[in-house]
């Protein structure tokens, strides 16, 4: 083999090395995450999660589920102004802290069958930058409700044979971890401990450490819906034909909140506040309950359903998903919000 041949084909091995090299440093430089240096970092609040977490504030910006675009991925400002659309993948349970949003994609729900053909990977954990960037696949199985907790991410993994499970994996995608081989719904997460409701075997209040560990009873009850806010577990009662209850984290002292029977249910971040859907055939609306004075007011008659909340917002959608409509926490005004299809 003649010199120069010998010297074109390590010349051309050279460039490829190179080449191979500058592109695995970008694909690491794309994915590497910023890890949060507060390990209590939350993504949105137990009350949004509970009504699927189509809403989530972050930064002065809300990042949220379009009802008008197949409930595709967008943020607007928190003043409610540019709204733009981010992805279009179908996002619910959305978490966003720092520059990471992280949320379930359901895209094998959308109504346009050419975006869903289009969508390579249908269902799955992800996470995206806030800019819109970068998304990334922690997670590509079915999964339903996902929550941001520090480093981690909480969620239920789909597997065929066994159903959903508690799982939690590093923001990364690293460290996946089964923490409970039940159908337990990770929105009240605090102090280092998810509680739930049981799902298998009962429907009690417990608790587990974020790592799976010391498991307990808080409250053994017929529970659901439950929520965390300040020192109490917010759960519907079914056996009290799903009134609003809460209960203290030592399970003692159970206090009916509201004597309805309720469909969903959202607290105040002030914790001054409790809005909640009754759905008893009669008296059908929306509510909100004053938590000093326990006076009841009815903000709308009707069937609603998703209730997310913002630090200046209600949000909430006629119960077939037709109007998306907000309530002005200030000036009690309620309006019909039109988002536009971005294209």
């Amino acid at each position: 083999m003649k010199t120069s041949t010998i010297i074109k084909r390590i010349f051309i091995g050279i460039i490829a090395a190179a080449f191979l090299g500058i592109l695995t440093y970008f694909f690491i430089t794309k994915n590497r995450v910023q890890f949060y240096d507060d390990e209590s970092t939350t993504g949105n609040t137990s009350g949004n999660l509970l009504n699927s977490g189509l809403f989530c504030e972050n930064d002065g910006k809300i990042y949220f589920a379009n009802p008008y675009d197949d409930n595709k991925l967008y943020c607007m400002n928190s003043d409610l102004s540019n709204p733009k659309k981010l992805t279009d993948d179908r996002a619910s349970y959305i978490n966003s802290a720092g520059d990471y949003i992280f949320y379930t994609r359901r895209n094998d729900q959308l109504e346009n069958d050419i975006d869903a053909a289009l969508s390579m990977s249908t269902t799955g954990l992800f996470r995206i930058n806030t800019s819109g960037k970068n998304i990334y696949k922690l997670y590509d199985d079915p999964t339903q409700v996902v929550c941001l907790y520090g480093n981690n991410v909480y969620y239920q993994h789909y597997d065929q044979k066994k159903g959903l499970e508690l799982y939690s994996t590093k923001i990364d995608g690293s460290e996946e971890s089964k923490l409970l081989a039940e159908a337990a719904a990770p929105y009240a997460v605090s102090d280092n401990k998810i509680y739930y409701t049981g799902w298998d075997n009962d429907h009690y209040i417990h608790s587990i450490s974020t790592t799976g560990s010391g498991s307990k009873v808080i409250y053994a009850g017929n529970c659901t819906s439950l929520t965390i806010h300040g020192d109490y577990l917010y759960f519907m009662n079914m056996e009290q034909d799903y009134n609003l209850c809460r209960v203290p984290f030592d399970g003692s002292s159970v206090e009916t909140i509201v004597n309805q029977h309720l469909a969903t249910y959202n607290i105040s971040e002030d914790g001054t506040s409790i809005y909640y859907q009754v759905d008893d055939g009669t008296n059908n609306g929306l509510y909100k309950l004053d938590l000093y004075t326990y006076d009841s007011t009815l903000i709308s008659e009707g069937n609603y359903n998703y209730l997310n909340l913002t630090s200046d917002y209600l949000f909430f959608e006629e119960y077939d998903q037709s109007e998306l409509y907000t309530y002005n926490l200030a000036t009690e005004a309620i309006k019909t919000l039109q988002i536009e299809s971005s294209k």
